[in-house]
């Protein structure tokens, strides 16, 4: 990302008709921002992570040390990428989603818009649980304009997800060890193996339908669905008398039926 932010600075003024400059000779303001830039990503990303945020005293905003600033684009560059990976740890532990996963730090920039843009739409498919055409196409006036927006909307999407759409299933605490078990002999959270059963408990179409509608209206099958979701639909199946019946193989070596 240090790389790619510095030679898209050039780029950036070779376009507008300015003299070419090497990436190391990019404009003492140009180069402030960019500083600022990574250093809410490093910030919003801490949020949803919910670490300590990095201090600064904001040296940066006063220097005129072209070395010196570049030297801090590339410490809070490091910081943003170590701060997302932690974030994203934290929402797919907490929801047991698959997100996209994070590329190396000095990859192209393309690359990393790709990343940027995936990253942000998937998760707000998570929260609010849409994604409008106009939002998915959004470009601004060059590349590196366009990457700096996908990287600040994924850091934005990052901490409504934290904030709005991570918790634990509203169930008791001993249905939720029952369910539990039968998990642990039915699949993976993330389970779509084709045969019509979806998730950690194996549920079909109809019972998506009819325990899960809401959850299967924003994120499709029940392998996509977060684990309280899964949990949560299990739990409204169980108290609609229908017990562990769904589960006759699996409920029976949990000794539930």
């Amino acid at each position: 990302m240090v790389s790619i932010a510095l030679v898209a600075l050039g780029a950036g003024l070779r376009a507008t008709g300015a003299k070419a400059v090497r990436p190391g000779e990019a404009p003492v303001g140009q180069l402030r921002a960019l500083t600022d830039h990574y250093r809410r990503l490093t910030w919003e990303y801490q949020r949803a992570a919910r670490v300590r945020r990095t201090p600064t005293s904001f040296s940066y905003r006063r220097s005129t040390d072209a070395g010196y600033l570049r030297w801090t684009v590339s410490a809070w560059t490091k910081r943003a990428y170590v701060a997302q990976r932690l974030a994203l740890t934290a929402i797919h532990r907490r929801l047991a989603l698959p997100l996209p996963h994070q590329p190396g730090l000095r990859v192209s920039r393309r690359e990393t818009l790709a990343f940027s843009r995936e990253l942000t739409l998937r998760l707000r498919q998570i929260y609010p649980g849409r994604v409008t055409r106009p939002f998915a196409a959004a470009h601004a006036r060059n590349d590196r304009a366009t990457l700096r927006l996908w990287q600040e909307r994924g850091a934005a999407a990052a901490i409504a997800v934290a904030e709005h759409a991570v918790r634990r299933a509203n169930i008791d605490s001993g249905l939720l060890d029952a369910f539990m078990c039968i998990h642990s002999f039915e699949g993976a959270w993330t389970s779509n193996t084709g045969n019509g059963y979806y998730g950690g408990l194996q549920m079909d179409q109809s019972f998506m339908l009819h325990y899960g509608r809401a959850f299967l209206t924003r994120w499709g099958t029940a392998d996509r669905w977060p684990v309280w979701a899964q949990l949560e639909a299990a739990a409204r199946a169980h108290s609609s008398g229908r017990g562990f019946s769904p589960w006759p193989n699996t409920a029976r070596a949990c000794g539930l039926i």
